[in-house]
């Protein structure tokens, strides 16, 4: 057994103590690190000082802690930091468990993705995480489910730039105590309050039932909170801002949700408007949290956008049309084969009924191809992007809400086009950036963004060759493509491929570079490869209906040539073959295989899910 204050078995019975002595250590150790509660002073003699009033330890250890003597008005700080900082958090925990993993993150303001740490307990039941930030913004942490704690631990705490934070863990009694930072009370008091009823979930309902669920769902929400508020009425004005806000985003999200996908025989307008009428008298945008500390908000702000553009949307032009104008205006070469398949799929369309053709397939297996081809993807994504941009930023600025959060929230949408399709903004994207953001931090990381993706192309793009991996790695067994290209049964040819690697567990990963779920999952496999260094697995990529120089890019652009990585481009025959014994079915697909070579049977989880992944592989691996 160990101690959360990091005394093992040996100490047990010098560690008897009662809460008093254990929240003494508590502020011994806050005072160490040389944080404490806002507006708080500290001494050792079993007191805290708030608001200037000396108050025994033992009123500050009820469930809900603390409950504080005196009101606070203190309103959220406004406006964008003028740089980056960082936090760190100190975690204790005490627990009975051996193992216990937590994971803890932060979205980031520029590009709304989120920095994400798994840290287990050394064997003093501790452990810290240093993690960016600017401003204001939620950090969540919660106890990973393949190592769990006794008791479920999900918590949500602000934090901003400097702050140091103590957070301890009572996993045997089920309790909380956090300290430092400067919104020490509000965490506490959001530690304490558990106000909200459970979500109901409205998948199958109508957009007007859902409606109906929802008012109820609020209804309930304003009954707990006016009931917390008779009970602790010196709640701090940030609590109850915040607490505001969250109901409103639980109220919305359903929805938005709706609006942004429509059932069969549903217009996307009718429901918007409906939607519309319920939010807008609330004035869900107006809040005086800091966006960062909007938990959830981003989320349904842009389901409201994307609504709204797909709304206005004017249709894109046809792709196959679009390779033909650029190869007849001499800006890309298409072979004689690429230049008939454009062709042929063109009087495809212009012949298609709905009944005599799958259009789909034929445009996954002839046009993909060509249009994931660099200097015409780059094209196609100028021409996406110089159309949808324009349309989002539009929104942005038609929506009544203060100028911070839009100039945000316009940020994030010019980083994700860039990041998210890997591609240098066109110039006039790069002008609209510098008409409609004007924080010198915000414009800036456009700009680094947009200077990422050349150095990279300038640097890589004709290095497509994969680094030569180390002898001895797995990526040093891979199967040439040569040694198997007489196989065309799929299994044959999957076994094949997967025989050098037996004692290890393979993560099998079906993709494209066409594909943007394969590639958005792409962006979590370093952090699934380190949570799983020093184990027995590789990570084996097929890769669907992409041209080699974009395969090979993406390999280097994504660092995804690392030892452990093993990856094959097959001809068309191979790779359908190998797709329907694994029983593709959609990309991405990921599947396991075990130490034996045995194929693991359904899917594996995908990367996002880190701790169902490693879950799902340490299963698999000897013990």
């Amino acid at each position: 057994m160990k101690n959360g204050f990091g005394k093992t078995e040996a100490h047990k019975e010098k560690m008897n103590m009662n809460k008093k002595t254990i929240i003494s250590i508590l502020l011994a150790l806050v005072a160490m690190v040389g944080q404490g509660q806002v507006r708080s002073g500290l001494d050792l003699c079993n007191t805290v000082t708030i608001d200037d009033v000396k108050h025994r330890i033992s009123t500050l250890t009820s469930k809900y802690l603390p409950d504080y003597p005196s009101k606070d008005e203190t309103g959220w700080p406004k406006g964008i930091p003028a740089e980056e900082d960082s936090v760190t958090l100190r975690v204790c925990v005490n627990t009975n468990r051996e193992k216990a993993e937590f994971v803890t993150f932060i979205n980031q303001m520029f590009n709304d993705k989120q920095v994400k740490e798994l840290t287990s307990i050394d064997t003093h039941g501790s452990f810290e995480v240093r993690m960016p930030v600017n401003g204001p913004a939620v950090m969540g942490i919660f106890n990973d489910s393949q190592h769990p704690l006794e008791h479920t631990f999900w918590r949500l705490l602000v934090v901003e730039g400097g702050d140091t934070l103590l957070l301890y863990i009572d996993d045997k009694n089920d309790r909380t105590y956090l300290m430092g930072g400067k919104y020490a009370r509000f965490n506490n008091e959001l530690l304490g309050s558990d106000f909200q009823p459970d979500f109901v979930r409205t998948n199958e309902l109508t957009i007007d039932s859902t409606i109906v669920q929802q008012r109820h769902y609020m209804a309930v929400c304003h009954e707990r909170m006016d009931s917390l508020y008779a009970a602790r009425p010196n709640l701090s004005r940030r609590f109850r801002t915040y607490y505001q806000d969250d109901i409103q985003y639980q109220f919305a999200y359903p929805m938005l949700l709706k609006c942004c996908w429509p059932a069969a025989g549903e217009s996307q307008s009718e429901l918007l408007q409906k939607t519309e009428a319920e939010l807008n008298p609330l004035q869900w945008m107006h809040s005086e949290l800091p966006l960062m500390c909007r938990y959830g908000f981003g989320t349904i702000i842009e389901y409201y956008v994307y609504a709204l553009t797909d709304i206005r949307q004017t249709s894109l032009t046809d792709p196959s049309d679009f390779i033909m104008q650029l190869y007849q205006d001499g800006k890309v070469q298409l072979n004689d084969e690429e230049l008939q398949k454009v062709k042929s799929f063109q009087a495809l369309l212009a012949n298609y009924h709905g009944d005599d053709v799958d259009i789909n397939d034929a445009f996954r297996s002839d046009i993909i191809p060509i249009l994931s081809k660099p200097l015409i993807a780059q094209y196609w994504d100028w021409e996406q992007s110089d159309k949808n941009i324009p349309l989002t930023i539009s929104v942005l600025n038609a929506l009544d809400m203060d100028e911070t959060t839009r100039e945000i929230l316009k940020t994030q949408a010019f980083m994700k086009d860039i990041d998210g399709k890997s591609h240098v903004a066109s110039p006039r994207i790069l002008d609209l950036a510098h008409q409609e953001v004007h924080h010198p931090l915000l414009l800036q990381s456009i700009d680094n963004a947009n200077q990422r993706i050349k150095d990279f192309l300038e640097e890589s793009l004709w290095k497509q060759a994969v680094a030569v991996p180390k002898e001895g790695t797995p990526a040093s067994l891979r199967v040439s493509d040569e040694e198997l290209k007489e196989i065309t049964n799929g299994q044959q040819l999957f076994e094949r491929i997967t025989a050098p690697f037996r004692g290890y567990v393979i993560y099998v990963d079906v993709w494209g570079t066409w594909c943007g779920p394969c590639r958005g999952q792409m962006e979590h496999v370093p952090a699934l490869k380190k949570t799983l260094e020093g184990k027995p697995v590789v990570y084996l990529y097929f890769c669907n209906n992409s041209p080699e120089d974009a395969w090979r890019t993406f390999i280097i652009q994504k660092h995804l040539d690392t030892d452990n990585a093993v990856h094959y481009n097959l001809p068309r025959e191979q790779e359908s073959a190998i797709e329907r014994y694994l029983e593709v079915s959609g990309f991405p697909t990921y599947r396991l295989v075990d130490t034996k070579g045995q194929l693991m049977p359904g899917a594996a989880p995908w990367p996002s899910n880190i701790s169902s992944v490693v879950a799902a592989i340490e299963q698999l691996l000897p013990h």
